[in-house]
């Protein structure tokens, strides 16, 4: 009871955020890239998908695309998410533009590890798709900078299983909040494992204005999948593409399902 409250009154601020028009301090973009932790997948796998974002954020036509945006500045971070039973592991927001912001985003980001010395294991149990959709509006509901666009990208390996913890946030609940209030969600489908996802993610996972599913072939096929998709999200069309809202906030449109 008690977190679906916490979702609820933090996802509240999300819709007074949207209210805010441009201003100094506003950013073209904010997104949080949502990367699978889950018990299917081994630790080798769970670092190519950290040194393909890594990767990706250093690239020049990254950097290019942000600061080509109108505002020239947008806000990014990354979620590490597993089983809703399991805790989450965000970076801190890292407003890229700045010189020597995507190296800092990107050092922050290698940092992440699983099951190394002395460090607690990361992710593991089933596949929450639902809970981590949840806990990034979270963030995106207490971060107060102004943007004309939200994105949340989830990339994973399969589909939504059920939940280990009792009261969790599934899928549909948290997709429907994140449609009525103007949040995008994004796809990376990575089949090693699960022939068609892409379709799956397409039909129960993605959502809002412009959004779209990136298929990866395997693991080591993210690094090219992750450039690409970061490359589309910044593009000028997408970047032009804020999603109306049909209710003042997620939890108004929970409580009209």
């Amino acid at each position: 009871m008690t977190g679906r409250f916490t979702f609820l009154l933090l996802a509240f601020l999300l819709a007074l955020s949207l209210r805010a028009g441009a201003r100094e301090g506003a950013v073209d973009l904010k997104i949080i890239l949502a990367v699978d932790a889950s018990g299917s997948v081994s630790r080798d796998e769970f670092r190519l998908q950290i040194e393909g974002i890594a990767a990706a954020i250093r690239r020049p036509e990254v950097a290019a695309a942000v600061r080509g945006g109108p505002h020239g500045r947008v806000l990014a971070a990354v979620l590490v998410w597993s089983d809703a039973a399991f805790p989450k592991y965000p970076t801190r927001w890292h407003l890229l533009g700045p010189p020597g912001s995507f190296e800092a985003f990107a050092r922050e980001v290698e940092a992440f590890n699983v099951q190394a010395p002395g460090v607690p294991a990361i992710g593991g149990g089933g596949t929450g798709i639902g809970e981590a959709l949840a806990f990034a509006l979270n963030m995106l509901a207490a971060e107060p900078t102004p943007a004309r666009r939200l994105v949340v990208d989830v990339s994973g390996d399969g589909p939504e299983s059920k939940p280990w913890k009792e009261g969790a946030i599934e899928l549909p609940a948290a997709r429907e909040a994140a449609k009525r209030a103007g949040v995008t969600v994004n796809g990376l489908a990575i089949e090693n494992e699960y022939a068609g996802l892409h379709l799956w993610y397409r039909a129960r996972l993605i959502t809002g204005n412009g959004s779209f599913v990136m298929q990866a072939r395997d693991y080591h096929d993210f690094r090219r999948a992750i450039l690409e998709k970061l490359l589309r999200e910044l593009s000028p069309g997408a970047l032009s593409q804020a999603a109306p809202r049909h209710c003042d906030a997620p939890a108004e449109c929970l409580a009209r399902r």
